[in-house]
């Protein structure tokens, strides 16, 4: 049985690593296009690209580690079911059962792992990745201001620059207009300017030596400044990257849940906290399903497991976005809402398990007790009994 068990743990540890390495591709080259697209007229080393991949790293395996899982102890039985090795263990006594315990090692400590991630690191990576993202977006905006060129990208804004200075953010000759207040629009003037991004992930504006014009179609007004600090208004673009649910901590999570009066506030913070209980947790359910599951589509070999995989991925994802989604409203309780997922999948995973035992023949049962007695018996000698 050992040699057994090594043999079947060897096979779904390798699928599982090859399985994880797609899928965190997939994900990866999402967020590589998405910090192209936040980062766009600055460029950004190759260094601070991993550093922002190693950022949010965390996130994507505690939702990619179940999905390895899954897939590769589903291809894994549904390949050896197609070459006849399941019946070949069954005929030598082997219960289904015993040959799930390979596959309940890797998925207890696939999901040990993916508890630790999400619990103690996740939340860090979030917060480090979106900080130094907010680092970058207000660097665009100096990146983007081009010379002798009129920049709208601020709502209700066009900014001028007349020039750069060479090897800093100093911008020459600024011309703005504000006409975000339709009633009472402003024009600015400054010898130079510079944009910055302030502990509080604003964007400023801090202007030197100019004059401010305000007013109305009736009377305007002029003011002469040394220094002038114009907060920017960026459309919202960077509400993702203020500090939320997905960069607090677990216990910061309770607290704030706590706390807070406001119930969709509270079931948001209720629904985070179960979110990251309940995914490390899939890790041992989804492969207590592909196991037996596997079984049923060894027509198809490991193409038939991938196959059926996929489409138990698409399924779990979108029962696990319903979930989140009726959570965070208060239509479902947070706890039933993230865990909802795990008990569809737990429910068809004892279904399957139940038909797949009763296959295992009387034999089955009788050689484990055999074995049973006879470790009973080894330990009652060692012991001098």
């Amino acid at each position: 049985m050992k040699l057994l068990d090594r043999y079947i743990f060897g096979e779904i540890f390798k699928l599982f690593g090859l399985s994880l390495f797609v899928l965190m591709a997939i994900l990866v080259l999402e967020k590589i296009n998405f910090i192209a697209n936040m980062t766009v007229g600055n460029a950004i080393s190759g260094g601070e690209l991993i550093r922002l991949i190693l950022y949010t790293s965390p996130a994507f395996l505690v939702i990619t580690i179940p999905l390895a899982v899954l897939l590769a102890t589903l291809i894994t039985f549904s390949r050896m079911s197609g070459d006849s090795e399941i019946i070949a263990m069954r005929a030598c006594g082997v219960s289904f059962y015993r040959i799930l315990f390979p596959v309940m090692l890797l998925a207890g400590a696939a999901g040990l792992l993916s508890l630790w991630l999400s619990l103690d690191v996740l939340h860090r990576g979030n917060y480090l990745f979106n900080s130094q993202i907010a680092d970058y977006v207000s660097r665009r905006f100096t990146a983007a201001l081009g010379e002798r060129t009129f920049f709208d990208r601020f709502p209700g804004t066009v900014i001028y620059v007349n020039g750069k200075e060479r090897g800093t953010d100093v911008l020459k000759g600024v011309f703005i207009f504000d006409g975000s207040d339709k009633n009472h629009p402003r024009l600015i003037t400054a010898r130079e300017g510079v944009l910055e991004r302030t502990p509080s992930d604003s964007i400023i504006f801090r202007l030197g030596g100019g004059t401010m014009y305000s007013g109305d179609a009736k009377a305007w007004r002029t003011m002469t400044f040394g220094e002038y600090e114009m907060v920017m208004d960026t459309g919202g673009r960077r509400q993702a990257f203020i500090k939320g649910e997905r960069e607090l901590s677990f216990g910061e999570l309770r607290g704030e849940a706590a706390r807070v009066r406001n119930p969709l506030q509270r079931y948001t913070l209720e629904v985070e906290q179960h979110k990251r209980l309940a995914l490390p947790f899939a890790c041992v359910v989804l492969a207590l399903l592909a196991a037996p599951l596997g079984l049923q589509v060894h027509r198809g070999g490991g193409r038939g497991g991938i196959g059926l995989g996929i489409m138990l991925i698409v399924i779990n994802y979108v029962l696990l976005m319903f979930g989140e989604s009726l959570g965070r409203e208060g239509k479902l309780t947070p706890l039933f809402a993230m865990w909802m997922p795990n008990l569809v999948m737990g429910l068809l995973a004892a279904a399957f398990l139940f038909r797949a035992g009763r296959e295992s023949g009387p034999l089955a049962l009788q050689i484990w007790l055999d074995e049973t007695r006879a470790r009973a018996a080894r330990l009652f000698r060692k012991n001098g009994g």
